[in-house]
């Protein structure tokens, strides 16, 4: 046989394969389509009581105000003349007022460096004293050694945390940058003063 002529027997046994396979589903008329019944509870019921309608205010009547005049009555405008000037007199020469030297001000001396090279990182300051020990015990919680100090700025008492201290700067910087990068607070890192117990 000729080679093309098995080809189109080929195709023909396909064709009638795929009709007998497929025609029927497509004519059975069936659908498989899957109903779902919801059941939904009836609405409640509910005691409406009736509102009572809401009586405009009385406004009291708005002031009116007069009526201007059309036209203005405008009277001849006369001449003013300057009066001429007058040489001014020489005034009485002040008396020499003495006047006290400011005393000078001491420069405001920068803070110490810390004396045995201990820094620490103030995370905040806070009003509220419950607030500064709240954040101060999450990080003890976290393995932070945290603390607080209170102060007075400007006569006002605020609260500081701290964490530290910690023997180098550079410590007490890569601290700070873990402290930002895990909890989002931005600390200053400042000098420990032993004595007090404070950055």
């Amino acid at each position: 046989m000729d080679e093309r002529l098995k080809q189109r027997i080929i195709g023909a046994v396909v064709l009638i394969v795929a009709a007998v396979v497929f025609l029927p589903m497509l004519l059975s008329g069936q659908d498989e389509t899957v109903q779902v019944e919801v059941e939904v509870p009836e609405a409640p019921l509910l005691d409406r009581e009736p509102i009572a309608p809401v009586e405009p205010a009385q406004l009291p009547p708005a002031p009116t105000v007069a009526a201007m005049p059309e036209t203005l009555e405008s009277s001849p405008v006369e001449p003013v003349t300057a009066p001429e000037p007058t040489p001014a007199a020489e005034p009485a020469p002040a008396p020499e007022a003495v006047v006290a030297a400011p005393e000078p001000t001491p420069a405001p001396t920068p803070a110490p460096p810390a004396v045995n090279g201990d820094w620490v990182i103030q995370l905040g300051s806070f009003s509220s004293a419950a607030n500064a020990e709240g954040l101060s015990q999450t990080l003890r919680t976290q393995g932070y050694n945290a603390y607080t100090h209170a102060v007075t700025v400007q006569g006002k008492a605020i609260t500081r945390v701290y964490v530290g201290p910690l023997a180098s700067r550079e410590a007490a910087n890569r601290l700070r940058d873990e402290l930002e990068r895990k909890r989002g607070n931005k600390g200053l890192v400042v000098a420990y003063d032993a004595s007090s117990g404070r950055g």
